[in-house]
């Protein structure tokens, strides 16, 4: 007798083409690839591979704390209990999220904007002026990290992102002055997130 098919929303775990190792090359260090992380425009394309430069209009975010980006998951899920059982049946997911936190430590016209979730001022004679306004229109962005453990890249790319959440901006004697911003992507034709792991050089 041959087995139920899957209901049409449910996919099945594909058989892996070869087992597992204990491998410690696959084992990936967090260093930072150059400046590692960019901003630009959403829309902006990112590099193809880990090896291509970050052309315009990426642009370099600044310093960032010595933490680094932290890319963060999280689901709502709604679990299927039937009248007969303590159990799930199964569980649908009802919304995703994915996100990427970082604390920023130069302050310039695109890190104070960002923050502060408004439009990026343009500085006169070296002046930053930016009002904080009540309402206004968020601010989107395509974001881009660059790290690399010798030879192995690992990028991960937000197409579209927007600033979900900031933390407190703590002016503290002999202390860098952070901006810690946690944005959230945004849906992008249907894709949250773009990730590449290959040769970096």
């Amino acid at each position: 007798m041959a087995p139920a098919a899957a209901p049409p929303d449910e996919k099945l775990t594909p058989t892996p083409l070869a087992p597992f190792t204990l491998d410690p090359t696959e084992v990936q260090v967090g260093t930072a690839n150059g400046a590692g992380l960019y901003v630009a425009p959403v829309g902006t394309a990112p590099p193809a591979d880990c090896k291509t430069a970050w052309a315009a209009p990426w642009a370099i975010l600044g310093y960032a704390s010595d933490d680094g980006p932290t890319i963060g998951q999280s689901t709502d899920v709604n679990e299927l209990i039937p009248w007969q059982s303590a159990v799930p049946l199964r569980t649908v997911v009802t919304k995703r999220a994915v996100t990427v936190h970082f604390i920023l430590w130069q302050i310039n016209e695109q890190t104070i904007a960002m923050y502060f979730d408004q439009p990026v001022p343009t500085p006169v004679t070296g002046l930053i002026s930016m009002d904080v306004l009540s309402a206004g229109a968020q601010q989107l962005y395509a974001i881009g990290i660059d790290s690399a453990d010798g030879t192995k890249g690992l990028r991960v790319v937000f197409p579209r992102a927007s600033l979900s959440d900031a933390g407190d901006m703590q002016i503290k004697r002999g202390e860098a002055v952070p901006l810690d911003c946690k944005l959230s992507a945004l849906d992008s034709g249907g894709i949250l997130a773009h990730v590449l792991v290959g040769p970096s050089v």
